[in-house]
């Protein structure tokens, strides 16, 4: 009995398999191969739901023969004779599974064998393998196993008639009720276990992740949709103003996940402003950048080519800077059209290191102060890694020596950027004890110990 080669080879004679259930599997290739070399191309809309009803019908009682392999080899201890500890890993090895997939059809495979209501609907395709997997997932906790086995009537019930996101929040307070203990251990776990990390990669994208309690992610997870259906609603109207009647969602002009991450950092400033009306703290994020780049990215943006202008570019030019002030790369492109629009405050240095133009956007006192800082990204003092946002601004030359007794002295540092530095709390201190910072002609800063070596 030769049935559609491409799927089965052989005869039952040939086969190891019982007769019936040679047969079975046959029929089923069969009909696969069949339904595979059918023209899906429906335009009606009976016809497609009919077809996707049919043919999920089909998977769902493959995925319950899985689980029953899986559960018969357990069963018989088969998988022994080749050196396996389970039928899990003997499944996975023959079938080529990943070990998270094998262990799932053998979750599915205990809950199917005490949840027999469950199992006759799964057998007959009327409810989803995604249903099952969630009862599985949740028989897998052992305190509430024996209560689950008695509510089989209630979870049929629900797997027959709701969607597969109702079915799994009600599981879900299930367990949360029948394990009111576990539940509460689970959620104090979560809350201490909270966090949030953001990293930048060497090319300078940032990821991050993060978790929470059930509670403060439900809270940002309403807001982040609410920004997300802000951003959703913006491309929705540009696709009607451009395309009228016949817009669709392929005219929009971001995809999904570009409105998530514009949403992600949408909330942000928002955020910031807020912080703003409610503190008065303004939050500003600045560029530090070289007066070359800035020069040669101007022209870029009004379409020059700025080796023809400027000559060819230098890529082992030292004094090449393109940063945020706490040190964080960024891309010179978008650095300077966003500095151009005043969406940040920029800071260009010379060939000294030091800054030579400050933006004048949103100015305030402490000039002097932030200028310094914009000159570095961690404190001055050789092998100390602490960031400018958290460095004190040092005079090297000591300010305290236009106080000297007489009046004033000529060897007082003044207050500008030149006569600046930024420096953690701990070496602003021991520099007192003797010791002389000066900086050079180049921008570099030269430390001198009290007798007369250079630290370095």
């Amino acid at each position: 009995m030769a049935i559609a080669e491409e799927f089965i080879v052989g005869t039952a004679d040939e086969s190891l398999l019982p007769r019936a259930a040679f047969d079975g599997l046959a029929l089923m290739h069969a009909g696969v191969a069949k339904v595979l070399h059918t023209d899906f191309d429906t335009h009606h809309l009976p016809e497609a739901l009919e077809l996707i009803e049919s043919v999920e019908v089909l998977a769902r009682q493959v995925d319950a023969a899985r689980a029953q392999v899986l559960a018969s080899i357990d069963r018989t201890g088969v998988h022994a004779v080749d050196g396996h500890r389970s039928a899990k890993p003997m499944v996975a090895n023959t079938a080529k599974l990943s070990g998270g997939e094998a262990d799932a059809r053998r979750k599915m495979a205990r809950v199917l064998d005490v949840l027999p209501r469950i199992a006759r609907l799964f057998y007959s395709g009327e409810i989803s393998t995604c249903m099952v997997r969630r009862l599985a997932r949740a028989y897998a906790n052992p305190r509430v196993r024996d209560l689950m086995v008695e509510a089989d009537p209630w979870f049929a019930e629900h797997a027959l008639n709701d969607t597969y996101e109702f079915f799994d929040l009600v599981v879900s307070q299930w367990v949360e009720l029948a394990d009111q203990d576990g539940a509460e251990r689970a959620d104090k776990r979560h809350e201490r276990a909270r966090n949030h990390v953001m990293n930048q990669d060497e090319a300078g994208q940032w990821t991050w992740k993060g978790s929470s309690s059930a509670y403060d992610g439900a809270i940002t997870k309403d807001i982040f949709d609410a920004f997300e259906r802000v951003e959703f609603d913006i491309d929705w109207q540009w696709a009607v103003d451009n395309y009228g009647d016949q817009a669709n969602s392929t005219h929009m002009p971001r995809t999904a996940a570009q409105r998530r991450a514009d949403a992600f950092a949408k909330v942000h400033v928002y955020a910031a402003k807020a912080l703003k009306a409610e503190t008065g703290h303004t939050i500003t994020t600045d560029i530090v950048i070289d007066d070359e780049t800035v020069e040669r990215e101007t022209l870029r943006s009004v379409g020059e080519n700025p080796d023809v202008v400027m000559g060819a570019n230098n890529p082992t030019r030292d004094d090449y800077a393109c940063r945020t002030l706490t040190g964080h790369r960024l891309h010179a492109r978008s650095a300077v059209a966003r500095a151009l629009l005043g969406y940040l405050r920029r800071n260009v240095i010379g060939a000294d290191s030091v800054t030579i133009d400050l933006g004048r956007r949103r100015l305030f006192t402490g000039y002097a102060r932030l200028a310094a800082q914009l000159n570095a990204s961690e404190c001055y003092w050789p092998g100390c890694h602490v960031n400018v946002s958290n460095c004190q601004v040092d005079h090297l030359t000591p300010h305290s020596n236009r106080d000297a007794p007489g009046g004033l002295d000529p060897g007082g540092g003044l207050t500008n950027p030149a006569n600046a530095g930024p420096c953690c709390g701990k070496h602003n201190r021991h520099k007192e004890r003797g010791y002389t910072v000066t900086r050079l002609e180049d921008g570099t800063i030269h430390i001198q110990r009290p007798d007369g070596t250079t630290l370095s």
